[in-house]
């Protein structure tokens, strides 16, 4: 089958509601204001322990930003309670004993979103701070006894959570408790698995968890087994953290995945030698990245984004309660090794 007329025009990205961006313009402290846009914001001083009252956003920094030395004592990056700092495919790092917080004695405290491949590493956050890891970012905590301090993480699958001076038997004495997988209480063996870093620290991984239902016969392919669909991660609308990983496929294939809230039958539709098992709309997750070449373990993978789901007319937002199908279709070769297209079985996956 052909891989024609795939490509979908992309929505317009919404606009930015947050006021305050780095720019690293002239450094990489994060408390100096020249390294900051504020041109959007009524803040004009970016210093320790002085509640910045807006959110504030740190995309796609070329060099680390960093949380600077600025005299004696543990400061930190404050933000104004309800306020926001995401960290976004960028490394926010402490030079010594410093960390991110909110005022003492608030109520409300702060949100850090820590997404796209970034890394959130200070020695502490303080006072009600929830730190959101997505399903490709890390998090590093430096400091010894508490550097979650009235704080908690919450993680997803993919996620890396470590402490460099917390070994594992103090992180469950006195960190499992704040610590979330998708918002589901973190439990050791069961949804986190807890590891020495070799050295005096410790590292937090999530343990997949398989999601959905399994349904529509698959063909064998080349290989001579039939290619199996996975759903990994969560099914929780709101944790954004389902991956697709299809394995079994032969080495070196070309795949992407379709998708589609209707079920269906096709025995070879244009001369494939596997069977589709998606009906309706169908979608296609071709966009850049997304068709992917399998290794030599014969497997894909893709971390959705639930928020664009593709469909012929466009992108759609998932909904809980939605049923969604997926399916992976990948280039094959017959016994007459003639180039063909096969298909893995079908995934139901019902979000909540």
């Amino acid at each position: 089958m052909k891989l024609h007329h795939l490509l979908l025009a992309l929505p317009l990205a919404p606009a930015a509601s947050a006021d305050i961006f780095w720019t690293g313009a002239v450094s990489g402290d994060i408390f100096d204001e020249a390294n900051w846009d504020l041109s959007q914001s009524q803040v004009t001083v970016i210093d320790p322990n002085v509640s910045i009252d807006d959110n504030v956003v740190i995309r796609d920094a070329p060099a680390d930003v960093i949380l600077t030395e600025t005299g004696g004592g543990q400061l930190r990056f404050q933000l104004e309670e309800g306020r926001s700092l995401i960290i976004d495919n960028s490394r926010l790092v402490a030079a010594g004993n410093d960390g991110v917080g909110c005022f003492q004695g608030t109520q409300v405290g702060i949100t850090i979103e820590v997404n796209n491949g970034a890394s959130f590493e200070p020695y502490f956050v303080v006072n009600r701070v929830r730190v959101k890891i997505d399903a490709t970012s890390t998090a590093i905590f430096g400091g010894p006894g508490d550097p979650l301090n009235i704080a908690t993480v919450d993680m997803n699958y993919g996620s890396v959570l470590a402490f460099l001076t917390e070994d594992p038997s103090e992180f469950l004495t006195e960190h499992l408790g704040s610590v979330t997988v998708a918002g589901v209480p973190a439990v050791a063996g069961g949804n986190v698995n807890i590891v020495s870093d070799g050295n005096q620290g410790s590292i937090v991984t999530v343990i997949p968890q398989t999601v959905g239902t399994s349904y529509c016969m698959a063909n064998p392919n080349s290989t001579g087994v039939a290619s199996l669909l996975t759903g990994l991660g969560s099914d929780l609308v709101a944790s954004n953290s389902l991956t697709l990983e299809c394995s079994s496929m032969p080495p070196g294939s070309f795949a992407f995945f379709l998708t589609s809230q209707t079920q269906g039958f096709a025995s070879n539709p244009g001369g494939s030698d596997g069977n589709l098992c998606l009906g309706g709309a169908i979608g296609r997750y071709v966009g850049p990245g997304q068709i992917q070449q399998a290794g030599a373990a014969g497997t894909v993978s893709l971390a959705l984004d639930l928020n664009q789901i593709p469909s012929p007319t466009g992108f759609v937002a998932a909904s809980a309660g939605d049923t969604w199908n997926f399916q992976t279709w990948f280039r094959d070769s017959n016994p007459q090794g003639q180039a063909v297209s096969n298909f893995s079985m079908g995934l139901e996956v019902t979000l909540q």
